[in-house]
């Protein structure tokens, strides 16, 4: 009887810590989506006659593929960026750095405190060459004015830098922490073994925390396919029209609240859910990363099985 008491109080305190995260996942993530599917074939301007043509409206809209091309861009530059960066980053944080560790680890959390907002109104700062704290460096670029870098070719450098300078510090400490679950016996036995630091980060560590850098880059890549409020604050508050409809976020803003074509704007928010979607079911089921105890090791049997029958067989 005991052990029932402590069986239901175990469940019971699992559905309570449970319930809020659940109450969040159902009124601000399936009911969006549930609405955002029956939004789409509602009449519109743009879709007179209703129905499900509002994805190839959307689609054949002559914003769409500008800001195709932009998003990509951006994210062919800021998501490798932040992976190499990040991971390379921790890896050196993971080496003893003895008293000094603690302060290098504050220096990278803290620009993660600046929001996308505050972060356009650092870069103006830092991009302006009349006041910018790296003057001299732009006047040997010979870049005496602000319009001479603030164009709408040049957006995907500058935001990639604006979102990795605002993300980076804190995927640094999740990859840091993640490296402390290495084991301290396989590192030792790598090292009496001849393995360099460089061999031990590489070939050790790396392969042992792949799962966590798997995760990082699925989150990492719905994020930058999101990008909505760095490109809009520059459109409507630094440079108006720099960026109209840079991005598809800013599309669908501009479909639902310029237009007022709200099956537009839900098709086009259900388009960019279909990639992060994989991505989270990738995670999910290619990964170890939610599994617990039992389940890992009853893989583990699952696969010595197998390969004790491939072995057999040959």
């Amino acid at each position: 009887m005991a052990k029932v008491k402590r069986y239901k109080y175990r469940n019971t305190a699992m559905y309570l810590m449970l319930a809020p995260y659940m109450a969040f996942l159902i009124g601000f993530g399936l009911i969006p989506i549930v609405m955002a599917v029956f939004e789409v074939p509602q009449k519109s301007l743009t879709n007179q006659n209703g129905g499900w043509d509002a994805f190839k409206i959307v689609v054949h809209d002559f914003r769409f593929m500008p800001a195709a091309r932009h998003v990509l861009g951006f994210m062919a530059i800021f998501v490798p960026l932040m992976l190499f960066f990040v991971l390379a980053m921790a890896l050196m944080l993971d080496l003893d750095a003895g008293k000094w560790k603690k302060y290098v680890r504050l220096a990278y959390i803290v620009p993660a405190s600046i929001s996308g907002a505050v972060a356009v109104l650092v870069w103006y700062v830092i991009l302006q060459p009349t006041i910018s704290p790296i003057k001299m460096i732009l006047r040997w670029l010979h870049i005496t004015q602000a319009q001479q870098i603030w164009q709408t070719q040049n957006l995907v450098f500058i935001l990639s830098l604006m979102a990795f300078f605002t993300a980076a510090g804190q995927w640094i400490l999740i990859q840091y922490g993640s490296l402390q679950s290495v084991s301290h016996e396989i590192i030792e036995a790598a090292r009496v073994d001849g393995c360099n630091p460089f061999q031990l980060a590489l070939r050790i560590k790396l392969p042992l925390i792949s799962k966590y850098v798997v995760y990082m880059g699925v989150l990492v890549f719905a994020g930058g396919l999101q990008i909505f409020v760095e490109p809009q604050i520059l459109n409507q508050s630094v440079y108006q029209g720099i960026a109209s409809a840079w991005s598809f976020d800013q599309l669908s803003y501009e479909l639902a609240f310029t237009t007022g074509d709200f099956g537009g704007a839900s098709a086009l928010s259900i388009l960019l859910l279909i990639p992060s979607l994989l991505g989270a079911l990738i995670v999910i089921f290619k990964t170890d990363m939610f599994d617990d105890a039992t389940t890992l090791h009853r893989k583990k049997v699952k696969k010595h099985g197998k390969m004790k029958r491939a072995e057999a067989l040959s």
